[in-house]
């Protein structure tokens, strides 16, 4: 169905259901990033593919809000739809429900499916729509009836993670759990994160695209944690080894009415940032609720001993892989071969996979070549790719891998030619960001929007800025992004502990002319005690060559060219025993000291 149509259908239903609007969040009722196939209405009723932003609309109107990471893919992909596009947090655009309450008169009702928002994020638009005399109503899926063919129930196989691979294992994962539930002054958990579920139970699965999750719903009680999915695909050995660690299994469909049932002189724990609307007016009347947030989320966050070694192992797989293909690229470009962005991806997932223990991608690459490297999120189609070929123009590629020892995000710029003076300038007041961060000692208690702050600081001297979070945290065999840490300038009340794995990923995008990003992975720890408290710093995990091309030493400080020379070596001799000989030598030129000419 066309999307016009699908508009003018929507509307159709809003007509008979008494809506004045109606709001498509695009999410699922486990507030997932990239949501399994059922739950992509966002994308069904409009076209844009990105995986932030929100539609509504109204009698005359359809738009679009997402963010600055999207602003150029979504103008392209909404072209000719009839949803105006709506760059949430440019100057002088109203947010979406702002919007709503401005242009809605008083009576209005606003429509959105329950399971799609939060409770906090419904509290919140039902406080600024109730000034306006708005409505909402939060019980309405009228997508259901609109798409025929909407896919059911993801049913891919399971896997069991042992101890040896997870560190710890469920039946400890569970008691810490209930610790924390104790320490809240609560009885019951409810947990809706699929990550979260894939964590606890030390399971992985593949019901969402590149990220290894399962759809399901847990439920602690005092007496047992019962998971809710699709039994019929849990395998003999998974089932038993579950069942014998006391873990109950019930059917996805039987989880809100389960809900009801929860004893009423139990307290139980909301999370109401991540528990949706639908399921807390589910719970039983006159509930005791004990807000705060997850306690799994921000276990699951600290890494262990055993998951850091095997991340850094991984780290190695997909360094090697990243510098074949580093290789390759530039060859076949100085031999005049043309490679579209997608052909340069599939080289690069090529590489990771002649690599043991590959399992796959963990998110869908961005190969960004010229003005392509401007839109922070490009994905890359037949219709429109680029073709690589040797000039002064930058490529960006930002790409991670799916190992049997860790998940990996890396992005790197490079030059397939001769830089322009501007670029070189650009890429390294990029490259001190990144560097700021990597080199950064905080005190204990330090907030990732305090880090995000350090990171601009070079670029908000000369007038630049990026859009986008400076890092986000990452998963152990899932999800490349995952909370609560964030490097993020939203205020983030989230202090850094070790443990964490974030991104440091500062950029700067020139549109219609090209984009730079640089990005590792670092673990925080503790680096000192002295009368002053507890400090602590990132130790860099990823492992792969900066493009020296693009480097202005002249703009260097000396302690940056030292980080630089310091980090390249360990590079080189972490990776040349996954080389052979040719590759061990050209990673040798393009890692020696930033003195030495090469």
């Amino acid at each position: 169905m066309e999307i016009t149509l699908k508009l003018k259908s929507l509307r159709t239903r809003m007509k008979e259901c008494g809506l004045d609007a109606y709001v498509i969040t695009g999410a699922d009722p486990h507030g997932s990033e990239y949501p399994p196939e059922s739950w992509r209405t966002r994308r069904w009723i409009s076209g844009f593919t990105g995986s932030a932003g929100t539609v509504a609309l109204t009698s005359d109107r359809a738009g679009l809000w997402t963010d600055f990471r999207y602003w150029i893919q979504a103008a392209d992909e909404l072209s000719g739809s009839g949803i105006e596009l709506f760059r949430e947090g440019a100057e002088g655009v109203k947010t979406l429900p702002e919007y709503l309450a401005a242009n809605l008169p008083a009576g209005s009702v606003v429509g959105i499916d329950g399971r799609s928002i939060t409770e906090k994020t419904a509290c919140e638009w039902e406080a600024l729509f109730q000034r306006a005399g708005i409505a909402l109503k939060d019980d309405a899926d009228l997508i259901d009836g609109l798409w025929n063919d909407r896919p059911g129930l993801p049913e891919a196989q399971i896997t069991e993670l042992d101890a040896e691979i997870s560190g710890e294992s469920r039946k400890e994962k569970i008691s810490r759990l209930k610790k924390a539930l104790t320490s809240a002054g609560a009885d019951v958990w409810i947990g809706t994160g699929l990550d979260s579920a894939a964590w606890l139970l030390n399971v992985r699965g593949a019901d969402v695209p590149y990220n290894p999750v399962v759809v399901g719903y847990l439920l602690l009680l005092p007496e047992r944690l019962t998971w809710f999915t699709v039994l019929e695909r849990i395998p003999h050995k998974v089932r038993d080894s579950l069942l014998k660690d006391g873990i109950g299994l019930e059917p996805y469909e039987s989880f809100y009415e389960e809900l009801s049932r929860i004893p009423s002189e139990l307290r139980i724990l909301a999370d109401t940032a991540s528990l949706s609307r639908t399921l807390m007016k589910s719970l039983p009347k006159g509930a005791v609720l004990r807000m705060g947030a997850d306690p799994v989320v921000s276990m699951k966050a600290v890494k262990n001993a055993v998951e850091i070694r095997r991340i850094s192992g991984a780290m190695e797989k997909d360094g090697a892989a990243m510098v074949r293909f580093l290789i390759r690229l530039k060859r076949k470009i100085a031999d005049g071969a043309s490679l579209t962005e997608i052909e340069a991806a599939d080289l690069l997932r090529s590489c990771r996979a002649e690599m043991p223990g590959y399992l796959g991608d963990s998110f869908s690459y961005i190969p960004a070549f010229q003005s392509h490297g401007a839109i922070c999120h490009y994905e890359a189609k037949e219709e429109g790719a680029f073709v690589l070929k040797s000039g002064s123009d930058l490529f960006l590629i930002d790409s991670g891998g799916q190992w049997d020892d860790g998940t990996t995000d890396i992005t790197r710029t490079v030059s397939l030619g001769i830089p322009s003076s501007r670029q070189r300038e650009d890429y390294t007041l990029v490259l001190k960001a990144h560097i700021t961060v990597a080199a950064a000692r905080f005190p204990q208690g330090t907030r990732g929007y305090q880090i995000d702050a350090l990171a601009r600081g070079g670029l908000w001297r000369r007038g630049l800025d990026y859009g986008h979070g400076t890092g986000h945290g990452i998963g152990y065999r899932l999800n490349v992004h995952e909370g609560p840490q964030k490097l993020s300038p939203h205020p983030i009340d989230v202090a850094l502990v070790p443990g964490m794995i974030v991104s440091d990923e500062p950029g700067l995008y020139r549109e219609g002319e090209y984009g730079i990003r640089i990005e590792n992975l670092v673990l925080c720890g503790e680096m000192e005690k002295t009368a002053f408290g507890t400090f602590l710093g990132f130790k860099t995990l990823t492992l792969a060559p900066y493009d020296r091309t693009l480097i202005d030493i002249g703009m260097l400080e000396e302690d940056e060219i030292s980080w630089i020379d310091a980090y390249h070596d360990e590079v080189y001799m972490r990776l040349k025993f996954l080389l052979n000989q040719d590759e061990s030598e050209w990673l040798y030129e393009a890692t020696r000291p930033l003195t030495e000419s090469v």
